[in-house]
């Protein structure tokens, strides 16, 4: 595992540490892989929908429905 070292501001650091035992976390550096993790998580699922989407935007240009994507996926898996 890297080691990457970031300051946190003497403001947050009283709320860090109160999340870390309220919450049981083991320590701060527990609670701050699971914290980059969600965020992580959250971007890529934002940058998912973004492509989705752009991809809905343009299926509904060019006037392609649901049904027709099901349709012709059915006849290609069960040909």
């Amino acid at each position: 595992m890297a080691t990457t070292t970031f300051n946190i501001s003497d403001e947050l650091l009283p709320s860090v540490n109160s999340i870390v035992k309220e919450f049981n976390f083991e320590s701060k550096e527990e609670f701050f892989q699971e914290a980059v993790r969600d965020k992580v998580l959250e971007l890529k699922k934002k940058l998912f929908f973004q492509g989705s989407n752009k991809i809905a935007e343009n299926l509904n240009k060019k006037k392609i429905k649901e049904k027709d994507i099901l349709n012709e996926f059915n006849k290609r898996v069960h040909s």
